[in-house]
């Protein structure tokens, strides 16, 4: 009979598993086709199978395992947050990051307190929870913001490393908000408050550290096989989250931060995988993870606090959010534009909603009155935080000069005389463009001609972070090595994303393999075979650069050979022209043109020229 049960119920969990990862990637889509924040679309889902439909039910889906399961989840997306933080970025944001983490967020968690005993009229015990809770702002929605903003200066990796460190900051404090509410004197609370601390501070950066520095020389010496360097990199995050765990309750937390952070000075192609793998793991946790916690939560107790929300959510980012800022920027070398900026940056993410859920159920457990409603609260400041920052991030940063209302600019690797000429007519039609190469007369001639140029190479350590990427969305590699070319859109397309990374064909070799392997490759500009030898070959040939409509001209002449298109623009959008994609019939083309198509649109203006003359 238990046999049958026990089927009965593994045969229910599977398509619920299934229904759970399909409407998550579901609500990822639609977010990314419909230019939302991704978390928005998850928590709808969720609310809609959980309260509003009732077809989930996550206690009694997982039971016990539910809390194991997420908190395991949070420590892989906190430790992806660490190893996505360079240590350069660490050293450049120092003093701000580390005010904002300890000072700052003193400021936030007695702010919010004060407002949620108020507002709410809650208990003392369950506000001072509710606001150590919400002390934490969270990389998995900074990113993101962060990605579609793209901000300069330091504002962009100071919010970054806020969010990472803070997460783990914000569960202890919670633990710590947890033991003092449940302490019977002052003294206990105080002694219950340094162990606390002491511990966590022990456990999370000692075995963070010795679990890095072991997997570190394991990866450095070949100890480890390139099959196995992924997953054992996984075995020693989860067994350091485990380990510090039984030392001190939710500090392992702080000790996967550690790990990821030590394991990022290693610009290692191993590390690489496991934060390629670990990007994509965590899309698949965060869309799950905010499914099952908002299907959890009951749709009254949500109407019972929704208007205090709305004054809660407003104290919070008038108040709070700027209080914390100023005190943490007081006397650093931040603009004004900068320090306004970070108060328009402080979202609630994933931390916030696994540690609201672990914590509101022991105090019920605890009877501690209005432990119900915390839940309800930091939901509805997650929908809330996420967007209010989501809708004015954007436009803040663009009104204080830190961005560009639009990122149709282009990045070109290579200054050679074609390159030139691309960004030249770019230029004219006002698209934003910046060139780069390590050939200082190549960078001198483009700045001689009126372009923004630098020398510097795509593949330095530190271009992602130091050039100006204001209003660029797009970046085409066209310089003489192939590899680089590859290395490029590798490279930037974390930044631009693969869709937006263009290149030029890759030569062959003699065997009549391609130089660089495909699955290297971006995507590959103008006619097949248009590699940098036929290009270079074309410029002594006396083919230019040119920008003209699209009419019959243009379409006979790349029917003749004489025209290779590359870009198109229409309505000022600019999307460059790839190998078998049809030539545009409206709007303008860039593209090569051979001396003979040169001199018959030469010829096609004079006589305007000559009427225009004689009126």
């Amino acid at each position: 009979m238990n046999a049958v049960v026990l089927a009965a119920g593994a045969s229910s969990i599977g398509p619920t598993l299934a229904l759970i990862v399909g409407t998550g990637m579901v609500a990822q889509w639609i977010a990314w086709r419909t230019q939302i924040p991704s978390i928005i679309a998850l928590l709808v889902a969720g609310l809609a199978l959980g309260p509003v439909f009732g077809v989930l039910e996550p206690d009694e889906l997982l039971g016990d395992t539910l809390f194991p399961l997420v908190s395991l989840s949070v420590a892989l997306i906190l430790f992806e947050g660490g190893l996505d933080l360079p240590p350069r970025e660490l050293r450049n944001t120092g003093t701000v990051v580390r005010r904002l983490i300890s000072i700052g967020a003193i400021v936030t968690g007695v702010a919010s307190w004060y407002f949620a005993r108020e507002i709410f009229g809650i208990s003392n015990e369950a506000a001072i929870v509710l606001a150590a809770v919400l002390v934490v702002t969270g990389p998995t929605v900074v990113g993101p913001l962060l990605r579609f903003v793209r901000p300069s200066g330091t504002t962009g990796p100071i919010l970054r490393a806020e969010g990472v460190l803070i997460d783990p900051i914000g569960a202890t404090a919670a633990l710590v908000a947890f033991e003092l509410v449940l302490a019977d004197e002052t003294e206990e609370a105080v002694l219950s408050l340094v162990g606390i601390v002491g511990l966590t501070l022990f456990a999370g950066i000692g075995l963070g550290l010795a679990t890095a520095f072991l997997l570190d020389t394991a990866l450095k010496r070949f100890l480890i096989p390139d099959q196995l360097a992924v997953p054992m990199t996984f075995a020693f995050v989860v067994a350091s989250y485990v380990a510090s765990n039984e030392i001190q309750e939710e500090s392992g937390l702080l000790a996967v931060t550690v790990v990821g952070i030590y394991l990022a000075r290693r610009e290692s192609s191993t590390i690489r995988q496991v934060l390629e793998f670990n990007e994509s793991l965590r899309t698949l946790l965060i869309s799950a993870l905010f499914i099952l916690l908002a299907a959890r939560i009951e749709a009254d107790a949500l109407r019972d606090v929704a208007l205090p929300a709305l004054v809660f959510l407003a104290a919070l980012v008038f108040i709070a959010r700027p209080l914390t800022v100023l005190v943490s920027t007081v006397r650093t070398s931040l603009s004004w534009r900068e320090r306004i900026f970070l108060t328009t940056m402080a979202p609630r993410g994933i931390v916030a909603a696994a540690v609201s859920a672990i914590f509101a159920l022991r105090l019920e457990e605890e009877n501690v009155p209005d432990a119900d409603k915390i839940v309800p609260i930091v939901f509805l400041m997650i929908i809330g935080t996420i967007v209010v920052y989501g809708f004015v991030a954007g436009p803040a940063a663009r009104m204080l000069g830190l961005a560009e209302a639009e990122a149709d600019g282009v990045l070109i690797v290579g200054s050679h005389a074609t390159a030139r000429g691309i960004a030249t007519e770019l230029k004219k039609r006002e698209i934003k463009t910046l060139l780069i190469d390590t050939d200082p007369y190549n960078v001198t001639r483009a700045i001689a001609q009126g372009l923004s140029a630098r020398r510097m190479s795509g593949l330095a350590e530190n271009a992602t972070e130091s050039l100006d990427l204001r209003g660029i969305g797009k970046l085409l590699a066209v310089t003489s090595n192939d590899e680089v070319n590859a290395l490029s859109t590798g490279r930037f397309s974390r930044v631009f994303g693969r869709r937006e990374v263009f290149q030029l064909a890759p030569g062959k070799r003699r065997s009549g393999q391609t130089a660089v392997p495909e699955e290297y490759l971006g995507r590959i500009i103008g006619i097949d075979g248009l590699t940098y030898s036929a290009l270079d070959e074309h410029s002594r040939q006396g083919w230019r650069v040119i920008g003209e409509p699209a009419d019959s001209l243009i379409v006979e002449a790349f029917g003749e050979q004489q025209f290779i298109p590359l870009a198109r623009i229409e309505e000022g959008e600019m999307a460059f022209i790839c190998h078998n994609d049809p030539l545009p019939e409206t709007g303008e083309v860039i593209g090569l043109a051979a001396p003979r198509l040169q001199r018959s649109i030469e010829e096609r203006r004079t006589p305007d020229n000559a009427e225009t003359e004689a009126s």
